[in-house]
């Protein structure tokens, strides 16, 4: 990631990590997968068939036809339904739907559609299902009704004959993207439908509908699914469907204030809607989002929460029932774990599968047997680098019906075949599997210094958001952490707690959830490596920074002062943090005060706010070492019932401020400014000495290492501080402070700096400078070369080299460091240095 981006788009480089991490890298990814919005959609009629849908639909609405949306019953189903039913009802469209009951079996089914004939349709569209279904399909067409199939699903068999296939995984659509969620795909219908109306921008109103489905069915959240979230997430505080809108402040507390995430949409919201589907009937779930009677949507609100809680019973029985099995029949010694029983509930057989999955970090299949009918259905979750789609595809002569993701599926198999399948499962899973497979992967981030952990780090992480699946919550780490405090803690102490230190700063009750048999491997250590996600909470009206711990191991390693000091160098302006106080503040020029160790918030001359321990760390630090200096500026003030928060911006304070009256006085001023006790080296003296002294106008053949960004700020310093104007001129992307920059010559400028350009204007004596790397011919220009040697002593590395050596020159040292190798640049017998080492030669 270039230092041009860092600051472009002032995120630090641990931030771009993050974003790289996830295959964003261009400053064009960068700001739509921060900035993007509903504009940034595909367009959905890059999906084939979308246009033929849109034209039955139209064709639908001019004839009064009867149109049904026919989905699945968990979440994702029960949203596209929703969503189709609300949208297409909303453009006059005489709608119905259908979704079967679970004990009918997941997708498509002759009975349902035969209903559906029966009740007078013309025209269904599947919503969530029917890419597998062939032969329902059939039979709909044999009944003189045309099928539309929305679908996300594998195409495991060839397109079906329907009369339009709208599937994200279709290899002839005229776009790449294969992630879209079932309710995506329809959305993508709805959206070229409303499109082709004139009516664009009310589709998006659906998006907090879309954005339930996506979440809960797990999709990666990335490209237009990370675009369909994030909206509908900002629009679930407000969201126009009554059922929803009482659903939302029934179970949360302030939710017109609330800032949703994924976390509410996958274990608080979507768990209350699957639970209709899981024991019951889906269709109530349905009602609730496209019923528009507040008594009606109050019932549907008390019947749903109580199935939830049933759910969970049923679903804890079934859990521990299962995880007797496994253990009595040493089931998790296996490549795959199979668990087959009578008495287990297919409502609940997927989340099951996932908590063993979760325990055991094996491939796991739960399966209800139905005795009276002589199958089983069957719920599989798996791992990374275990396709369990690929698994079924290479034995699904076993199979009744199956489909699925890679990660997770479902069948349908005979019960005589159960056993067969167990040892076929696991005799394919010993050809793709190796032991290493079975180590849950923990993919750290990046590792950060402690002080990072603060307002501004935590503020950036959330411009990242919607986290999940395909966009996970960023994993640091940290290394060479001393702990405390270590305990047990929850009802069963199965979870750890500690507080954690590091350079004089402490994080305090850091949690390791499910963790209780590490704890005597962790008290006996002294320093530890951690694996950890950040969150911010409020407590008391201040925010706090909270540390979720991944794992932990012993530290091994020396800890690496210089990797800290460089990430110190390289933090990026202006930094974002909040201060409290009890003071109303008048007078918002606020200053920043060095005093006792301690950094204060400063008005007038009275302390107003102490910074916290994270960013007095820096601060200190930066001034220490870079003798570097700060302003403030107050974003907001919000007054709590504690405290006020005090939301400002601290900026690196690069203002020049000479009181010289002499000339010479001014260069010594400036000079110090810069470059502190170092000396200007011999291009650059020369330089200055032909623009100032000789005032002519010069030549300078010289390398960037060599000191321009310097030499350029000394020049435009100077004329700053007379009151008089330079001008940079530049075809390349280029920063400097303190001087204007432009691609071309603009009259009225009393300097002209022409960097490895130029331009053949009518210049007076002493008003240009040309740098250039390549010797050039310029009529009245006076030629200076540069001239320097490396001495042998110099050895010219990368900066990763420099780490583990003794004597090492980069500019990202503290300036006492670099002037103690400048004052035995010829006595060590070695110095490795970056390019900008060349600066002092």
């Amino acid at each position: 990631m270039s230092r041009n981006i860092q600051s472009e788009l002032n995120f630090d480089k641990n931030i771009l990590s993050i974003l790289a991490n996830r295959g964003i890298t261009t400053s064009e990814e960068i700001e739509i997968f921060l900035n993007g919005d509903e504009t940034n959609l595909l367009n959905p009629n890059s999906f084939k068939d979308v246009d033929k849908t849109v034209d039955r639909l139209l064709y639908a609405k001019e004839t009064n036809q009867s149109v049904w949306i026919y989905g699945d019953y968990d979440v994702d189903g029960i949203t596209s339904v929703s969503l189709c039913y609300l949208a297409l009802k909303e453009i006059g469209i005489n709608v119905n739907y259908y979704i079967p009951l679970r004990d009918e079996g997941y997708g498509l089914n002759v009975d349902a559609i035969t209903h559906i004939k029966e009740q007078g349709g013309n025209l269904i569209i599947s919503v969530d299902c029917g890419i597998s279904s062939h032969k329902e399909i059939e039979h709909c067409n044999n009944l003189g009704m045309d099928i539309i199939v929305t679908d996300h699903h594998e195409i495991n068999h060839g397109i079906p004959n329907a009369f339009a296939v709208i599937n994200p995984k279709r290899e002839d659509n005229d776009n790449d993207f294969k992630y879209l969620a079932g309710v995506g795909t329809a959305f993508m219908a709805i959206l070229a439908l409303y499109k082709k109306l004139n009516i664009t921008e009310q589709a998006y109103k659906y998006l907090d509908i879309v954005a339930i489905g996506t979440v809960a069915d797990i999709v990666p959240l990335v490209g237009d699914n990370r675009t369909l979230v994030k909206k509908g997430l900002q629009l679930l505080k407000s969201s126009k469907w009554i059922g929803l809108n009482m659903l939302l402040k029934r179970i949360f507390e302030e939710p017109l204030s609330k800032k949703f995430d994924t976390y509410d949409i996958g274990f608080i919201i979507a768990p209350i809607f699957n639970a209709a589907g899981r024991l019951e009937d889906a269709k109530m779930a349905v009602e609730l989002f496209v019923n528009d009677s507040h008594v009606v949507c109050d019932n549907l609100i008390y019947d749903l929460i109580n199935k939830n809680s049933e759910r969970k019973e049923i679903q804890e029985s079934i859990l521990n029932s299962a995880l007797e099995t496994i253990e009595s029949k040493r089931l998790d010694s296996k490549n795959v774990i199979t668990v087959a029983d009578k008495n287990f509930h297919h409502g609940v057989i997927g989340i099951v599968a996932s908590k063993i999955v979760d325990k055991f970090y094996k491939p796991t299949i739960i399966m209800e047997i139905k005795p009276s009918e002589g199958i089983a259905t069957a719920s599989c979750r798996s791992i990374e680098g275990f396709n369990i789609i690929e698994a079924l595809n290479s034995m699904s002569e076993l199979f009744i019906k199956y489909g699925g993701h890679a990660g997770a599926a479902g069948f349908s198999i005979p019960i005589d075949n159960i056993e067969k399948f167990d040892i076929a499962i696991n005799e394919y899973a010993e050809t793709v599997l190796e032991s290493s497979d079975f180590i849950k992967p923990i993919k750290i981030d990046c590792e950060i210094p402690f002080y990072k952990i603060s307002y501004d780090l935590l503020d950036k992480i959330s411009t990242l958001e919607p986290f999940g699946f395909g966009n996970p919550s960023p994993l640091f780490s940290i290394t060479n952490c001393n702990f405390s405090n270590f305990r047990a803690i929850g009802k069963d102490k199965n979870h750890l707690m500690m507080n954690l230190e590091k350079d004089g700063i402490e994080i305090k009750n850091c949690v390791w959830f499910n963790s209780q048999d590490m704890f005597e491997d962790i008290a006996t250590l002294k320093e530890i490596d951690v694996a950890f996600k950040l969150k911010m909470e409020i407590y008391k009206d201040r925010y706090q920074y909270k540390i979720f711990i991944d794992d932990i191991k012993p530290s091994n390693h020396i800890n690496n002062k210089l990797k800290n000091t460089f990430c110190l160098y390289e933090t990026v302006f202006p930094l974002e943090t909040i201060f409290y106080t009890r003071k109303v503040l008048n007078d918002k020029k606020l200053s920043i005060n060095f005093t006792n160790n301690e950094v204060t918030i400063v008005s007038g001359r009275e302390n107003v706010g102490y910074l916290d321990s994270q960013t007095q760390f820096l601060l200190k630090n930066l001034k220490e070492n870079f003798n570097t200096n700060f302003s403030v500026e107050v974003i907001k003030i919000i007054q709590k019932e504690e405290n006020f928060n005090i939301h400002i911006k601290i900026h690196k304070d690069i203002n020049f401020v000479s009181y010289a009256i002499k000339e010479g006085d001014l260069f010594k001023d400036i000079k110090n400014f810069l470059i502190g006790d170092f000396n200007y080296n011999y291009i650059q003296k020369n330089v200055l000495a032909n623009i100032f002294r000789k005032k002519v106008n010069t030549l300078a053949i010289m390398e960037k290492s060599r000191g321009t960004r310097t030499l350029i700020e000394t020049i435009a310093l100077y004329y700053q501080s007379i009151g008089k104007k330079a001008l940079l001129i530049s075809q390349k992307d280029y920063f400097c402070n303190y001087i204007k920059i432009s691609k071309t010559f603009i009259k009225g400028y009393d300097f002209y700096i022409f960097l490895d350009c130029y331009e053949n204007e009518e210049l007076g004596t002493n008003s240009a400078l040309i740098i250039s790397k390549s010797i050039l011919k310029v009529k009245g220009f006076e030629t200076i070369v540069d001239s320097y040697s490396i001495p042998q002593n110099i050895n010219i590395v990368s900066e990763s080299e420099l780490f583990n050596k003794q004597h090492i020159y980069s500019k990202k040292l503290p300036f006492n460091d670099r002037f103690e190798i400048l004052k035995n640049l010829n006595t060590l017998s070695e110095i490795y240095g970056t390019e900008d080492i060349k600066v002092i030669l």
